[in-house]
């Protein structure tokens, strides 16, 4: 088959066989594509910073019919992550970033809306927007376009707008119910605040770049990012190993 060429996340690139490194990008094209690249452990000029984790490229492979792997010819930098990880809660964050999209980006199947999700997060990171807020965008939006995560907007249960007296969110199905419903249907839920709702509604409003001129309460957030963590990992079916240390770095505390 003829080489493909596509731009791409690194998200996540591990050694192999002591001299090649095992690859996983999130291509623009061809969603989670995984591969080999040879000599890569071994020798920093055959692909150097272009490896490090979310760095954006360009990648040019190689697919051979019947394989799993594709063989990684050439990687060209279009926007270093490197600058980003000397910061250490920003690194912290970004660790827990490309694990969650390595989770929810399909094998082989192309998912704009969260490339570009991908890719706006990573801008509101460089344009200085604190890393809980980026990490609660990212999260509630990794929700809403998989289809885990309600929009809040009303009731899921009696459709009645929710206003000031905020809502609950289901743990088992990520209902979203206004308190009345939410006592009479039972079950483990929790809550979302007339702040996190106020929150929610920025998400839903402003790109995250923008977010920086936003005044968005530490606690309200935290009750989003709770709130849309659980539903992450209820469908991963696992916690996510990044987590805690991120939570511990930003001083959130356990997930």
């Amino acid at each position: 088959m003829p080489p493909r060429s596509c731009e791409a996340f690194v998200l996540d690139a591990v050694v192999s066989r002591e001299r090649d490194k095992l690859v996983t990008l999130f291509t623009e094209s061809d969603g989670k594509v995984r591969g080999i690249a040879h000599g890569a452990a071994r020798s920093v000029k055959r692909f150097g910073g272009r490896l490090e984790r979310l760095s954006r490229v360009r990648a040019t492979y190689f697919e051979k019919e019947g394989q799993e792997l594709v063989r990684l010819d050439d990687l060209e930098l279009i926007q270093e992550s490197f600058t980003l990880q000397q910061d250490l809660p920003v690194a912290a964050a970004l660790a827990y970033v490309s694990e969650v999209a390595e989770e929810f980006v399909r094998e082989k199947e192309a998912d704009p809306r969260y490339y570009r999700l991908l890719g706006a997060t990573l801008d509101a990171f460089r344009s200085g927007v604190r890393p809980d807020v980026c990490l609660r965008y990212f999260e509630f939006w990794t929700g809403r376009l998989h289809g885990i995560f309600p929009d809040f907007e009303t009731c899921d249960v009696c459709r009645k707008a929710l206003g000031d007296s905020g809502a609950r969110v289901s743990i088992a199905d990520g209902t979203a119910m206004c308190p009345k419903c939410a006592r009479e249907t039972g079950g483990r839920s929790l809550p979302i605040s007339r702040g996190a709702l106020g929150v929610i509604d920025s998400f839903r409003r402003l790109k995250p770049a923008a977010l920086r001129e936003v005044v968005l309460p530490k606690a309200a957030l935290a009750e989003v990012g709770e709130a849309a963590a659980a539903a992450l990992v209820a469908f991963a079916d696992h916690p996510f190993r990044s987590s805690s240390f991120m939570r511990q770095i930003l001083g959130e505390g356990k997930s």
